[in-house]
């Protein structure tokens, strides 16, 4: 009797322990499959990827442990809508650019097809090329939902920013709000070497951007709202590189950045119609870059890096002799044009009233200050190494300072004319900086080419852009990642 009583226990006990068995497998498969009615769903050939099992455990990509409800990096591909969102880490899906959309990179282990980085648990994130294949279709032709939605169509210009990324002919747009890459517009196009977009700007009226296409010799216009291009390529050049709008989006001016005497200069522009009206030379602009247009319109001002000399240029009589005022940054320098090697002013800003000019000297480490009724030089301010662009908050109160090879920003107190502080480790290369509508956040644009910047390491030379984000109220540096094409540069963000 005892020894039936065993019998049907233990009988009883294996029907169980199958039962949970069953259960717990089945509940690794449903992750996916049963997506309410009220959620957007994935084309079923994505769909597909993401739910076959990687692992003999049976986890697929949205299972709870990888990429569901309540993961801890915030990405989640239980469903389109939420996959479109991002991670903590920023956009992982960039409409219509698959190659340098950050899932790519952390599904594929082939450097000679598209970028790749490395993450723990490689066998479960790295998938074979067919299905590589699949993923990449889909986000080139849109990243679509199953029913052919397509995210980040309805953003407000007043929330986007733009950075160009030079190493790839290509514009970042920056949805500002949600702190997201939303677009990759390609920009250049002319011959079959990179174009190699450098410096950007809008129009007063924020509808259009332009952008220096530094390696082509051209300069191009886009609508900031189609991205489209607006009129023609415009030859600008050997080396076109900084440019200025007028206040009434009438005029351009764009600095040649050839080191060559006779080819260097500025070059006046239609910004409307896109066609040149008048270049203006002189022997001690060799290499001249950094330019700033009065508020009144009346002054342009600029700096040659090779020749080391600042110029103040009256915009009424352009091409004249009598619109020239020149000067040499140091006592130093001399009048040859040939310059000296220790400061090379590489940016040029304007104080908010106009009355001072600040310098960026990328081999003396400092912001010269300058008057700019007469070019005097009144302070000369020590920052990090290889200072690069600078821009003023949106109420001027602090000037921000992009220093390269010390991978910091500093931060100059504008009333003081003194650094108030220095934010480290801000990213590889920081190159750019730009503030947001309200204010409250510095976009800063980092090369990145010296090393990672993202938060996976990366391997082989398809270098991912990354740009990061500085709060202004406590000058903190935020976590996020603005990963995007390779070699964030110039940026231009609406206000």
């Amino acid at each position: 009797m005892i020894k039936r009583i065993r019998s049907l226990f233990y009988l009883i006990f294996i029907i169980g322990s199958l039962n949970i068995s069953l259960i717990y497998f089945e509940s690794c498969k449903q992750d996916f499959v049963n997506t309410p009615n009220n959620v957007t769903q994935f084309p079923p050939e994505v769909e597909a990827v993401f739910n076959t099992p990687y692992t003999t455990g049976n986890i697929t990509c949205n299972t709870p442990s990888c990429h569901a409800d309540g993961n801890t990096n915030g990405m989640n591909l239980v469903d389109w809508q939420k996959a479109m969102n991002g991670s903590n880490n920023g956009t992982m899906i960039i409409p219509y650019n698959g190659f340098w959309s950050h899932m790519i990179a952390v599904l594929n282990a082939d450097t000679n097809y598209a970028p790749v980085i490395t993450i723990t648990l490689p066998e479960v994130h790295k998938i074979d090329t067919a299905r590589i294949h699949v993923i990449m279709n889909w986000i080139n032709n849109g990243a679509k939902s199953k029913d052919g939605q397509i995210a980040f169509t309805s953003i407000p210009n007043s929330e986007k920013g733009f950075i160009t990324n030079q190493a790839a002919d290509l514009v970042a747009v920056v949805e500002t709000k949600d702190k997201l890459v939303t677009r990759l517009i390609p920009v250049g196009g002319i011959g079959n070497t990179l174009n190699t977009p450098h410096y950007i700007t809008l129009s007063p009226d924020n509808r259009y951007f332009y952008v220096s296409l530094i390696g082509a010799g051209y300069v191009q216009k886009f609508d900031a709202n189609t991205y489209s291009q607006v009129g023609i390529s415009m030859q600008a050049g050997q080396s076109p590189a900084h440019i200025v709008i007028s206040a009434d989006g009438s005029t351009g001016y764009v600095t040649n950045f050839s080191s060559d005497h006779l080819r260097c200069g500025i070059t006046k522009f239609d910004a409307n119609n896109m066609t040149v009206i008048s270049t203006l030379t002189d022997l001690k602009m060799p290499g001249i870059h950094g330019m700033a247009l009065s508020n009144n319109g009346q002054y342009l001002y600029s700096t040659s890096q090779v020749g080391e000399y600042m110029f103040k240029i009256n915009t009424n009589y352009f091409t004249t002799t009598d619109s020239l005022i020149k000067g040499p940054l140091d006592p130093s320098v001399p009048p040859s044009g040939d310059g000296t090697s220790n400061f090379r002013p590489y940016q040029l800003v304007l104080s908010p009233d106009n009355s001072l000019i600040f310098v960026s000297c990328t081999s003396a480490n400092q912001i010269r200050v300058y008057r700019s009724s007469d070019l005097a030089q009144i302070n000369s301010i020590p920052v990090g190494m290889d200072p690069r662009l600078m821009q003023f908050t949106n109420d001027g109160r602090y000037l921000f300072v992009c220093n390269r090879v010390s991978n910091s920003v500093s931060v100059i107190n504008t009333s003081t004319l003194s650094v108030q502080t220095t934010i480290t480790d801000v990213g590889v290369q920081p190159h750019g900086v730009d503030f947001t509508s309200d204010g409250k956040y510095a976009i800063i644009s980092c090369e990145t080419q010296a090393g990672d910047g993202g938060h996976h390491p990366q391997v082989g030379n398809k270098r991912i852009g990354v740009s990061r984000m500085i709060q202004v109220s406590d000058f903190t540096l935020l976590p996020n990642r603005l990963e995007m094409g390779s070699f964030p540069a110039g940026i231009a963000i609406i206000k």
